[in-house]
């Protein structure tokens, strides 16, 4: 085994340069269904090139006794999986996943690994999404959050995509990052339409706290925000179709029910949502709030029937079902959209994709 010390330096306790590529060799310096260790800030990998070219990288820890020989294991493949035997206690992982193929409560860390057109290969470590929602007791709205996440898994295969919520249900976002395997940097994506306390507050203490604390036997950890998924004309888009879902009308008065905060920051958020949704349908839209804000949702319906010259709509600019979203619907309101995800429905693509950017402008180049 070689380990070769590119960083010799101290590594900072709240270091950016983790979430970068090193790089670490090139590729004449491997030899195929051989294991080569880097020392990478502190952190040893483990780099395989099969003799199909492939090129990977792990830690080179092993999981199960905490000793960095893991680029002494044996390369191998079960069903069609690149694998690497750990020279120890023989426990099977998979190269491309970390999944470990004899010991289900076992997971080997791995690394993003590219070689640039000099042949030179540098690695970065893995990094984990955590889809941070509100939360709610409402099953429906339960699983209309766990379709979005999961179709953000199926998007982005190259991630470990976690659950977690700021309130309500369990796991909640501290619990998951400490639960994310080995050398796994950390963003938190939150499933929120608006940056209000969760996101300046919550969620920013949280990564602050989880910075430097990583799981045993890792080096420092990276931890990053993102930021809420709205406002995006993306949302607009879908507000609209939903509307378009109960026969939105020429001379329909649309009313935007927003779920408040008392943070201003989320209230502009919303009415610049307002903006968007009325720019996309040509007409005018009243934004109003469920809780914390003004106007409410009852009144602004209220205060649009006095006027209107035909039904007054609620365009519900919830994430998904659950108390808030019944609230919208017994507003008073002439018919009600539904919330952008509903139950048993894919998840609308322009959410995955929300998702899936708000990660990669969060995270470290």
């Amino acid at each position: 085994m070689t380990i070769t010390d590119l960083h010799t330096a101290a590594a900072p306790s709240r270091p950016a340069t983790p979430t970068l590529w090193t790089p670490v060799c090139r590729r004449v310096d491997l030899t195929p269904l051989w294991g080569e260790a880097a020392l990478v800030h502190g952190r040893q990998v483990a780099l395989f090139l099969l003799p199909d070219g492939r090129l990977f990288a792990v830690s080179n820890q092993d999981p199960a006794t905490g000793s960095h020989v893991i680029s002494r294991g044996i390369v191998g493949s079960k069903g069609g999986r690149p694998t690497i035997a750990s020279p120890l206690h023989k426990d099977v992982f998979d190269l491309a996943t970390g999944e470990c193929l004899t010991n289900p409560d076992l997971r080997l860390p791995t690394w993003r690994v590219q070689e640039d057109a000099d042949h030179v290969i540098a690695v970065a470590p893995s990094r984990a999404l955590v889809a941070a929602s509100h939360g709610t007791s409402d099953a429906s709205g339960q699983r209309a959050v766990a379709a979005l996440v999961e179709a953000v898994r199926i998007a982005r295969p190259e991630l470990v995509v976690a659950d977690a919520f700021v309130d309500v249900q369990e796991p909640d976002v501290p619990a998951v990052i400490d639960g994310v395997h080995g050398d796994h940097d950390v963003t938190i994506v939150p499933l929120l339409l608006s940056a209000g306390y969760h996101v300046y507050h919550d969620l920013a203490e949280t990564a602050d706290a989880a910075v430097g604390a990583p799981a045993a036997g890792t080096g420092p950890r990276d931890v990053a925000v993102s930021a809420a998924l709205g406002p995006d004309p993306r949302l607009a888009d879908v507000l609209a179709r939903r509307l378009d879902e109960i026969g939105l009308a020429d001379d329909d008065t649309v009313v935007l029910a927003a779920a408040g905060s008392s943070d201003a920051r989320a209230v502009d958020d919303c009415h610049a949502t307002g903006a968007l949704l009325a720019e996309r349908i040509g007409r005018d839209v009243t934004v109003s709030f469920i809780s914390a804000a003004e106007p409410r949702v009852p009144d602004a319906v209220a205060a649009a029937r006095a006027s209107a010259p035909g039904r007054v709509v609620v365009a519900s600019y919830l994430l998904a079902p659950g108390y808030f979203a019944t609230l919208a619907a017994e507003a008073g309101a002439d018919a009600t959209s539904s919330p952008l995800l509903t139950d048993g429905d894919a998840p609308p693509a322009e959410l995955v994709a929300i998702v899936a950017e708000r990660f990669d402008a969060a995270s470290p180049a």
